[in-house]
């Protein structure tokens, strides 16, 4: 039985949250939920630097329409981590979780590392999963090394160095994540209130050490996403992308791994698509979903 800690958060006059907590294989995993509780399960899966907190701008909206829950990635946010750290790990987790709150199959939704999280979700339990949307990223094994080489994104190095970033970021998280965020496109869409509620989580002892650990299995990663995407994914996919940070790479990466793969690029928007541009981004999730969701019901 999963252990449930609540507590209510009215985030608008319309639109209610509740934090809970569940214990799976001996593992707290935190999350958000809100929405009707008879709707479409909708998972939300968040990036680096973030937490759940990533979606606080477009939860209000999603939850006018499915049962959505913003989850803490293991060892993020308030979720405990696990004993083997990883993507496709906290996968396996996260198919554990959904299936201990009785959720059935759920529309999925990945940022980032969270995006990266997902497609491993999709691609080792494809019938429980309605769709799968990834914003912001390519995948390991398709398009990821060439993004990384063409954008310089040197963190990636650095990060896979056990123990060298937590040393050197010690006492000045702040100024590691950001610097990340101050790439932001889109002006004062990460205020340094939000900062404050992100480093809650990468601040604390042993916080940052558990986010730089998903980076630290990129070889192993790539070897099993390669192999993933031998067999393509048969449920719909949509890739996301910002035009300030890469544009239809999201897209184009799918395209490699799955069948029925459909693209947007959000304007004047970078990497942090929840935060930067939450409308954009809610209209194109609820046109994704609403014609996955119809074509489902008409096909029964």
């Amino acid at each position: 039985m999963a252990a449930m800690n609540n507590t209510t958060t009215a985030q608008s006059r319309e639109t209610v949250w509740t934090h809970r907590t569940a214990t799976v294989d001996g593992v707290d995993l935190h999350y958000v939920q809100a929405g009707d509780q008879n709707a479409t399960p909708l998972v939300l899966v968040h990036g680096w630097p973030e937490t759940w907190y990533a979606w606080r701008k477009v939860i209000p909206a999603l939850a006018q329409h499915y049962r959505v829950y913003a989850v803490d990635l293991p060892g993020l946010g308030d979720s405990a981590a696990l004993a083997e750290p990883g993507i496709r790990t906290a996968a396996a987790l996260l198919d554990r979780w959904r299936e201990q709150l009785g959720l059935g199959a759920v529309h999925v939704v990945g940022h980032d590392l969270g995006g990266m999280t997902s497609y491993a979700w999709a691609a080792q339990q494809r019938e429980e999963i309605r769709s799968l949307s990834v914003l912001g990223v390519p995948l390991h094994g398709f398009g990821l090394q060439e993004f990384i080489n063409r954008a310089g994104l040197w963190h990636f190095g650095l990060f896979a160095v056990p123990g060298l970033t937590e040393h050197l970021a010690d006492g000045r998280e702040r100024l590691l994540l950001t610097h990340f965020y101050e790439h932001i496109h889109a002006a004062d869409a990460v205020t340094e209130a939000d900062v404050d509620a992100y480093l809650r989580s990468y601040g604390r002892p042993g916080g940052l050490g558990a986010s730089l650990a998903y980076y630290r299995n990129y070889t192993a990663d790539t070897e099993a996403f390669t192999e993933y995407g031998r067999r393509s994914l048969a449920i719909p996919v949509l890739g996301v992308g910002g035009d300030h940070a890469g544009g239809p790479i999201p897209e184009i990466s799918l395209a490699q791994v799955a069948d029925d793969v459909r693209g947007a690029v959000l304007t004047d928007c970078g990497h942090f698509l929840a935060e930067e541009q939450p409308e954009q981004l809610t209209d194109v999730l609820l046109d994704f979903l609403t014609a996955v969701d119809n074509k489902g019901t008409a096909e029964q």
